[in-house]
């Protein structure tokens, strides 16, 4: 007799990162759905090869879903947040008609606090009938560990899960404890922003390190000089350094449409975030902040 699944969430959308993460929660018996209107063919694809129900609407997932989680590209994360906005703006009541429990959305982007503030915000509207969560995706996809067999539970590689806001997805009435444990998360605070300044502070390090290393790599093969390179970098450079900084050059085309934008919205939480910080300062030896002074 099968399991009946613990809750069912909807992914959007199924690339990479959300195909691992669909297959992570359907081998913890949750039920995972998807929309596939003006998908590719090479979604539905991938949709299909994770056994993800495939559903023709915005509003078909906000009727069955208990949860969504938004993985999409950054360009793309206010406006997915609206589109869900859009079914309860159209449909009211019947949105969620014959659901007793608030929708939960987790922004998963990798956006800027200001950013995922103002989507907070376009949510605040239907905070009766949606709870906002903000959060990240720190690292790769999830993956079944090599040593292990079978892809059950404990069987797992996970990218770790940041989330922050005024509704803890431990408190969520529908398996929230048990999803917040197999997506690996952990809540910062009850500030919506928080969790988005988490990861555009790692992604900075991560990003950052690979575009620098493209531009020292291209920079030194211009020149003539790159194998010296390799060799300074394996001489001098540190334990795996020049196989982190090969990994970035090499691993970067594929994701560079995706990391334009992240790479915007890390400027504009930088920009914001550390000024703050700084006007906060004040020197040791004075009461008063050292602009004042």
């Amino acid at each position: 007799m099968s399991t009946p699944p613990l809750a069912t969430i909807a992914i959007i959308s199924i690339g990479q990162m959300g195909l691992g993460i669909a297959r992570l929660l359907r081998a913890h018996s949750y039920r995972i759905i998807t929309n596939i209107t003006d998908r590719s063919p090479a979604t539905l694809e991938r949709a299909k090869s994770a056994s993800i129900e495939l559903f023709p609407t915005d509003a078909s997932l906000v009727r069955e879903a208990d949860y969504i989680l938004s993985i999409v590209p950054p360009r793309d994360a206010v406006t997915t947040a609206q589109r869900i906005i859009s079914v309860f703006q159209e449909e009211g009541a019947e949105a969620r008609k014959g659901k007793k429990e608030p929708l939960y959305y987790l922004e998963l982007n990798a956006i800027a606090p200001r950013t995922v503030r103002t989507i907070g915000q376009l949510f605040h509207k239907q905070a009766d009938e949606v709870r906002f969560v903000d959060g990240g995706i720190i690292g790769g996809p999830p993956s079944v560990s090599e040593e292990a067999e079978g892809g059950g539970a404990g069987s797992w590689t996970c990218p770790g899960i940041p989330l922050s806001g005024p509704y803890p997805l431990t408190s969520a009435p529908i398996s929230g404890s048990h999803l917040a444990s197999t997506l690996h998360s952990r809540y910062l605070n009850d500030a919506i922003g928080t969790a988005s300044a988490l990861k555009c502070s790692f992604a900075a390090l991560s990003k950052g390190f690979a575009a620098l290393s493209l531009q020292a790599y291209s920079t030194a093969a211009s020149v003539g000089v790159l194998p010296h390179l390799q060799e300074y970098l394996d001489e001098y450079g540190g334990l795996g350094v020049r196989t982190r900084a090969e990994r970035g050059v090499t691993g970067c085309p594929g994701k560079a449409y995706r990391w334009v934008e992240e790479m915007r919205q890390i400027g504009i939480c930088f920009g914001e975030e550390v000024c703050v910080l700084l006007l906060s300062l004040s020197f040791p030896i004075c009461s008063r902040p050292f602009w004042e002074n």
